[in-house]
């Protein structure tokens, strides 16, 4: 009885740690700092996070057929300094700039994804390809300059606010709210799970696996070139380093959420509680006044941690 207890507390903890340890720290954060129960710092945690919320969106989906994106900070600078170049020194229309910005990413995303599904490229050594050629041409078209002065509609969608909620929140739950019901309530998702939890009994079962592979990178190079104009539009200006070593925080929030880097296991709304979770760290650090290089070791620690906590849960589903 007492052994049957706790295989139950461990699958428990296992399930919903995430949200234990999110609500733990928020309990903790409000009862010992004055400044983190301001309303203000409440959006301020959600809009700093906002375009990690949106990026692992589509984070999940690959992590869930067994896949990574190493690739999404390059393809977020790629994207934006060609719309940058083409808007702000060749006078392009603002609305063309934003889906040239989009077909860039997005093209990026299918070159991740054909060559993942269709070449059976190993998606560690594709993506991470595919960065040192994001990185590289952003830093090759723009010379390394800093571009500002970017059209109204980029710098309304980084500042303005709507029914005084910032849209660039709005954007993140949007589009969280559209990936859980594509996962979670669509044909689709389900094909997701079954690739990634078991891909030749999918592909039996008449799912081509190699389409829906492809497609959740596709889905994940469409959201880069979202997050470059939601970041754009925030800072008001394009730099080469922009979105460098984003896409490791991603990976993080989605893992810590829940989402198991073997496969076939996630969730969106555990994904949304993981990118919470670490802005809420990162907030309570600075809140405490805890210096910034150590801010970077407890980081680290965060994704050990989840990292550790993931392979306890397969070890222990395998064990079932």
């Amino acid at each position: 009885m007492q052994k049957s207890n706790e295989r139950a507390v461990t699958s428990f903890l296992l399930k919903y740690g995430t949200y234990v340890i999110f609500l733990t720290v928020v309990v903790i954060m409000l009862l010992i700092s004055d400044k983190f129960r301001t309303l203000s710092n409440m959006v301020n945690i959600l809009l700093q996070n906002s375009t990690l919320g949106v990026m692992a969106m589509g984070m999940t989906l690959v992590i869930i057929t067994g896949g990574i994106d190493l690739s999404a900070g390059a393809i977020m600078s790629c994207a934006a300094c060609v719309g940058a170049v083409l808007i702000v020194d060749h006078g392009w229309n603002q609305w063309l700039g934003i889906l040239v910005i989009i077909a860039i990413s997005t093209a990026f995303g299918v070159i991740n994804g054909f060559s993942v599904a269709y070449l059976r490229m190993p998606a560690f050594l594709v993506t991470l390809a595919t960065q040192s050629v994001g990185r590289g041409l952003a830093l090759v078209i723009s010379q390394g300059h800093t571009y500002r002065k970017f059209s109204d509609v980029i710098i309304y969608i980084g500042t303005a606010s709507i029914l005084g909620i910032p849209v660039l929140i709005w954007l993140m739950l949007i589009i969280m709210a559209l990936g859980y019901v594509l996962l979670h309530r669509t044909i689709y998702g389900r094909q997701v799970f079954a690739t990634g939890g078991n891909a030749e009994a999918a592909l039996v079962s008449g799912i081509n696996t190699r389409l829906v592979e492809m497609s959740t990178y596709v889905i994940m190079g469409l959201i880069c070139g979202i997050a470059a104009i939601m970041t754009v539009g925030r800072i008001g200006s394009y730099w080469t380093a922009l979105g460098t070593g984003i896409e490791f925080d991603v990976i993080a929030g989605v893992v810590i959420g829940g989402t198991s880097l073997a496969g076939g296991k996630g969730n969106m709304a555990g994904t949304l509680v993981g990118v919470l979770l670490m802005g809420v760290i990162s907030n309570a650090l600075n809140l405490l006044g805890v210096d910034a290089y150590w801010q970077d070791v407890a980081k680290g620690c965060v994704i050990f941690l989840a990292v550790a906590i993931d392979a306890l849960r397969n070890r222990y589903a395998r064990a079932d």
